[in-house]
């Protein structure tokens, strides 16, 4: 993330904003999706619709979203949504 302007100066607060946003996101993620590609394994790209929801809520760039989810994707899909956390 060092090497990416925006994501280098991005407050540990909004990082985890990203973080918990796209994780709630997982089945809206996944709904456009081709039915081939696998639920347990975070795809390699947003949806657009996802992109520019996360670029609003997050305040980035539509570049800093790619590349933030393409560091954290893997996390991402590890993490609880509220649902699975009740």
């Amino acid at each position: 993330m060092q090497w990416h302007t925006e994501l280098a100066a991005m407050p540990f607060l909004d990082f985890n904003l990203f973080l918990r946003c796209a994780s709630q996101l997982k089945d809206d993620i996944l709904q456009p999706q081709p039915d081939t590609i696998s639920v347990v394994v975070a795809p390699e790209v947003l949806p657009p619709s996802i992109n520019t929801f996360l670029t609003e809520k997050a305040t980035l760039s539509e570049d800093a979203v790619d590349v933030l989810w393409g560091i954290t994707k893997d996390l991402i899909w590890t993490l609880p949504t509220l649902a699975q956390a009740v």
